[in-house]
């Protein structure tokens, strides 16, 4: 399946429309989403259901479980999470599942709309994000610019093999024989 995932940062009028493939991992999906706000690399997790679920460190898997696809999750239009970064424990991301589809008629993956560009250089929480989007040196979010670095990254994760045994699985070996 291919989503539309809205991403918005709770008490801000910050958000983004992202399209990702259902295929992708958990700590793919959790490292396109803080791409799309350009944070920087660290553990990341999902809250859905009440479940928490580690999604690796800047999209590399930690566990073998992150890399379960997002398809895995088994959510629906409408479905919400939480997305949590660790070094921005005071922003609570709420994820909604605006779309859900066999095939979405847009290049995966992409930033289709968004608001309120972050600031730099300072500790990121609602006042400091609100601050910012309501003074004068704010800056308009660059949809092109986001969506380059989503696509620099991937639709999905190719180092399959590599990822797993990363993560403590033991590597697949194929034997050639008689």
């Amino acid at each position: 399946m291919q989503y539309l995932l809205k991403i918005t940062i709770k008490d801000t009028n910050c958000w983004r429309l992202i399209a990702v493939d259902g295929s992708a991992d958990i700590a793919h999906v959790a490292q396109l989403i803080a791409l799309a706000f350009d944070y920087e690399e660290g553990e990341q997790s999902f809250t859905v259901n009440d479940k928490n679920i580690s999604a690796g460190n800047g999209g590399r898997a930690i566990r073998t479980e992150e890399l379960n696809t997002f398809d895995y999750l088994n959510l629906d239009t409408d479905d919400e999470f939480i997305y949590q970064h660790e070094k921005l424990a005071d922003l609570k991301h709420i994820v909604r599942i605006m779309k859900k589809e066999d095939h979405l008629f847009c290049l995966l993956p992409s930033c289709l709309v968004g608001s309120g560009l972050l600031p730099k250089d300072t500790t990121l929480n609602s006042e400091t994000i609100n601050n910012y989007l309501d003074s004068d040196d704010m800056q308009s979010l660059d949809l092109r610019e986001v969506t380059n670095r989503l696509r620099a990254f991937g639709s999905k994760r190719k180092d399959v093999n590599e990822a797993m045994v990363s993560a403590g699985a033991a590597p697949i070996v194929f034997k050639v024989g008689k």
